[in-house]
């Protein structure tokens, strides 16, 4: 029987997070990483095994955090229209010069990471659903068809809202834009 654990395993993933997050994957090394996560060259191999084990642990850690926050806030979502809802996803937070951990892995490395490719699509995927159901719920589209092309649309715009945010605050007002691409009326303009 080995000995057990001596750290917090999401206190450490999150420091992974943190480090990836800012610096890239490729950009981070493993020293980068002990510091980061608090552990000791031998703790971190006997937990993660590598880097890239420990990069889909942080993947998989933002999913709990922040997909499934921003999916839960747009389910619970009681907003009067579709793009209100929305435009919850297009807040600017405190730290825009991140961007987005999903769109930064999608960027960095989904196209040569299977296993990176597939944790990002399946995110997406979360972020697409809820959207989806956000139109549809709203009856904002007329079928199902239109829900999931409109859906892929607000996920594109978000994921380069987030990419775009790195360089600069983005100061559109994307609650307007989103009712232009819905066709929700503007009562003041009528």
């Amino acid at each position: 029987m080995g000995r057990p654990r001596e750290f917090d395993w999401d206190t450490a993933v999150r420091g992974a997070m943190e480090v990836f997050w800012r610096q890239g994957y490729k950009a981070t090394n493993l020293p980068d990483l002990l510091d980061a996560m608090g552990l000791t060259r031998g703790s971190f191999y006997k937990a993660f095994g590598d880097k890239e084990n420990v990069y889909l642990a942080a993947l998989e850690q933002y999913d709990r955090e922040v997909i499934a926050s921003t999916v839960e806030m747009l389910e619970g979502c009681h907003e009067a229209t579709a793009s209100a809802c929305l435009s919850h996803m297009f807040s600017v937070d405190c730290d825009t010069r991140r961007g987005c951990f999903l769109c930064n892995a999608i960027v960095e490395l989904a196209a040569d990471n299977p296993k990176v490719a597939e944790k990002t699509n399946a995110m997406t995927d979360q972020l697409r659903a809820a959207v989806q159901n956000v139109l549809i719920r709203y009856q904002s589209v007329s079928s199902h068809a239109q829900a999931r092309a409109t859906a892929d649309l607000v996920v594109i715009l978000f994921l380069g809202f987030k990419a775009v945010g790195k360089s600069a605050t983005p100061d559109a007002d994307w609650g307007q834009r989103l009712k232009a691409m819905l066709g929700e009326a503007d009562e003041a303009a009528q």
